[in-house]
C-alpha cells in the first residue's frame, strides 16, 4: 500500500509538473495508432483482394527496402527542421497519399492496393519515432521513467478504441471511407503536438543548444547537430556490425530475433492464405481483422501492465523467454488436429501480444550487461537491421519454395514448429552467456 501510495504521488507529481506537454502527448501517442487502426485493416483487407496471400512474401522484401529508404531521406531532414514542422510535414505527406488511396480504391488497382499497404507500416513507425525522440528532448529521466509507461498505454489504448469501432462501422461505412475517419485523426494529432512543441518551447530550446555541445550524441534533434549525427548514424550503422560478430553473446541475441521475426513472419502469412479463403467479402474480412487487432491490443494493455514485471521477478528470465515461443508452439501444434480460423486467430493474437509485452521486456534486459560500445553499436545494429530485414529473409525463402512447392498453411506450420524448437534449444545458451556476462562484468 505505502509503495502504491508513493507511486501515485510521483506519478501526479510528474504529470502535473509537465501537464501542458503530457497529456498533449498522450493524446498524439492515442491518436496515431487510433488511426493506423483504422486504416491497417482497410489497406491488409484490400491488399489480400487485390494480391491474395500468396505475395506476401515479396512484399516483405519490397516493404523492407521502402522503409530503409524512408528511414535514410527522415534523417536527413531530422537534423535541420524544428520538430514540429517534421511533424506536421510528415503527417499532411501521410495524409495526402491515404486521401489520393481513397479516390482510387478497388481491388482493381493493384498497383495502389500494394503501395497503401507498405505505407500503412512505414508512416507509424515514422510518426512513433518522432514522438518519441520529442519525449526524450523534453521530459527529465525521472519523469520519463514515470510517464513513459502511460505514453506507451496511450498507443494499445488507441488501438482498441479504433478496433471496436472499425468492427461495427466497416460494414456499415464501407472499408474505404474508415480512411477519413484514421486522417482525421491524425490532423487532430498535429493540432495537439503544436500544443506540446509550444508548451515545450524552452525546454527544447536547451536541449538544441546541447545538440551543439556535450550532449549531441544524445538528443538528435538540433539544428547544431545534423552533421554530426548524421556521421555517427553511419558509424553505428556500418561500424555496428564488427562489434555484434566479436560478441558470442551479441551474435545470439541477434539468432534469438531472428527466429522471433521469422516465427512472427510465419504465422501472419499462415494467418492471411486462411482467412483470404474463409473470409472473402471486403468489408466482413475488414472487420474481422479490426477485431484482431483489438483483442491483440487488449491482451497487449494486459500484459504490459499486469502481467509482465511479475512473471519477468518470480520465473526468471530464462522460463519468461521460453513461455513465449512454448505458447505459440503450442497454438501450432493445435493446428495440426484443429485446421480451423479460431486457432489462428488465437496463435496470432498470442504472437503479437506477447511479442509486443514479455518478450520486448525481456529482450531489454539482456542488454543491460552490455558494455558501453555493444549498449551505442552492437544494439542499435541488431534492433535497426534484425526487426526491418529479418521478414524480407524469410520471404524470399518462401518465394523459393513457392518455385518448387505449394506453400500451404500446414507446409507453414511445420516451419513454426521446426523455428521454435530451435529458438527453445538456443534460449539456455544464451542465457548461460546472461549470467557470464552478469558475473563477469565484461565482454565475453
Amino acid at each position: 500500500m505505502n509503495w502504491s501510495k508513493r507511486w501515485g504521488a510521483g506519478f501526479f507529481s510528474a504529470a502535473g509538473e509537465e501537464k501542458g506537454i503530457f497529456l498533449p502527448l498522450f493524446g498524439c501517442f492515442f491518436l496515431v495508432l487510433f488511426s493506423y487502426s483504422f486504416i491497417r485493416p482497410v489497406c491488409e483487407s484490400l491488399f489480400l483482394s487485390s494480391w491474395g496471400a500468396s505475395k506476401m512474401p515479396h512484399v516483405w522484401i519490397i516493404s523492407a527496402a521502402a522503409t530503409a529508404a524512408v528511414v535514410w531521406v527522415y534523417n536527413k531532414f531530422v537534423g535541420s527542421n524544428r520538430p514540429y514542422r517534421l511533424y506536421a510535414a510528415s503527417n499532411f505527406i501521410a495524409i495526402a497519399f491515404f486521401l489520393l488511396f481513397y479516390v482510387y480504391f478497388s481491388a482493381k488497382n493493384r498497383g495502389f492496393a500494394l503501395t497503401a499497404f507498405i505505407v500503412k507500416d512505414i508512416y507509424v513507425v515514422i510518426l512513433i519515432e518522432q514522438l518519441w525522440s520529442f519525449c526524450d528532448a523534453t521530459f527529465s529521466e525521472n519523469e520519463g521513467k514515470t510517464l513513459y509507461g502511460f505514453l506507451a498505454g496511450a498507443c494499445s489504448i488507441g488501438g482498441i478504441a479504433a478496433s471496436v469501432l472499425t468492427v461495427n462501422l466497416a460494414s456499415v461505412l464501407g472499408s474505404n471511407n474508415l480512411l477519413f475517419v484514421g486522417c482525421g485523426a491524425l490532423l487532430a494529432g498535429v493540432s495537439l503536438f503544436g500544443y506540446a512543441n509550444k508548451k515545450g518551447a524552452e525546454t527544447l530550446n536547451r536541449a538544441q543548444i546541447d545538440d551543439g555541445g556535450n550532449r549531441s550524441e544524445d538528443r538528435p534533434l538540433g539544428k547544431g547537430a545534423g552533421g554530426h549525427r548524421k556521421k555517427e548514424k553511419r558509424t553505428v550503422m556500418w561500424g555496428g556490425l564488427d562489434v555484434v560478430f566479436k560478441s558470442k553473446y551479441l551474435i545470439l541475441i541477434c539468432i534469438m530475433l531472428m527466429l522471433s521475426q521469422f516465427v512472427t513472419a510465419l504465422i501472419g502469412l499462415q494467418f492471411n492464405q486462411v482467412l483470404e479463403i474463409q473470409i472473402t467479402e471486403l468489408d466482413l474480412r475488414t472487420a474481422y481483422l479490426a477485431k484482431f487487432y483489438g483483442a491483440t491490443n487488449v491482451i497487449s494493455l494486459i500484459l504490459q501492465f499486469v502481467v509482465s514485471a511479475p512473471m519477468l521477478h518470480f520465473l526468471g528470465l530464462l522460463l519468461s523467454l521460453l513461455m513465449v515461443p512454448a505458447i505459440m508452439g503450442a497454438g501450432s501444434f493445435a493446428f495440426f488436429f484443429l485446421p480451423t480460423m479460431t486457432v489462428l486467430f488465437g496463435t496470432r493474437v498470442a504472437n503479437k501480444s506477447l511479442t509486443y509485452s514479455l518478450f520486448r521486456a525481456a529482450k531489454e534486459i539482456l542488454y543491460i550487461p552490455l558494455t558501453y560500445i555493444e549498449k551505442y553499436k552492437g544494439k542499435a545494429v541488431i534492433d535497426m537491421f534484425v526487426y526491418r530485414f529479418a521478414k524480407g529473409g524469410i520471404g524470399v525463402v518462401i518465394i523459393g519454395l513457392q518455385a518448387v512447392m505449394p506453400v500451404t498453411p500446414f507446409t507453414i506450420n511445420y516451419m513454426i514448429i521446426a523455428l521454435i524448437l530451435i529458438w527453445m534449444l538456443m534460449v539456455p545458451f544464451l542465457i548461460a552467456e546472461y549470467r557470464g556476462r552478469e558475473l563477469a562484468g565484461s565482454p565475453g
